[in-house]
């Protein structure tokens, strides 16, 4: 044992009121707090010897009041969240993305497709075609003929209805009718 041993501790070797507060092992300076609160630091390498002053006593809060101090300052649930946020909001935009994208690539109704709806004229019906009709079918069902099923819905392929696609029927009243109006429009025509 050393015959100053009895001169290797803090109260022997400082200054009165100094005490040790930390050490810093990447730079080896120690770091010192003064009585009145002042920060000083070692030379690097050095436990004791020269100290330098590196800060001043912080200012107690009831000197100030009126200062919003870092320690009282409330932060809200949306800091914390933010980084979930903005992962969040990346997810719904691909998702809505998928959505848009298997929508309009999977087609649709004539509606969505930009082609209208046909308006059907009072002298007929609209009807939505399912899934296995055929124009055969489709006319009996309504006792009317293929022929006047065609006539009124020009654009329809017999060979290839759209399920969910709307087409106008003749009503049975008005094939009478019709049929009647003709020659009377063409005898004026004529004369």
């Amino acid at each position: 044992m050393s015959r100053f041993s009895r001169y290797d501790t803090d109260e022997e070797r400082l200054p009165e009121g100094m005490e040790r507060v930390g050490y810093d092992a990447d730079e080896q300076v120690y770091t010192f707090r003064d009585a009145d609160g002042s920060y000083w630091e070692s030379a690097p390498g050095n436990q004791y010897g020269r100290l330098t002053k590196v800060g001043e006593s912080r200012i107690p809060e009831d000197h100030e009041p009126f200062i919003v101090s870092e320690q009282n300052k409330k932060l809200s649930w949306r800091n914390e969240m933010r980084p979930f946020l903005n992962f969040m909001m990346l997810i719904g935009l691909c998702l809505f993305g998928m959505f848009w994208f298997f929508h309009s690539a999977g087609g649709g109704t004539p509606a969505e497709e930009g082609m209208p709806l046909p308006n059907c004229p009072d002298t007929t019906t609209p009807y939505w075609i399912k899934s296995g009709d055929t124009c055969w079918e489709i006319a009996k069902s309504h006792s009317i003929s293929v022929d006047d099923l065609l006539k009124e819905n020009a654009e329809i392929s017999c060979d290839a209805l759209k399920p969910e696609h709307r087409i106008c029927l003749p009503k049975k009243g008005t094939k009478d009718m019709e049929t009647s109006e003709e020659p009377k429009g063409k005898e004026e025509k004529e004369t």
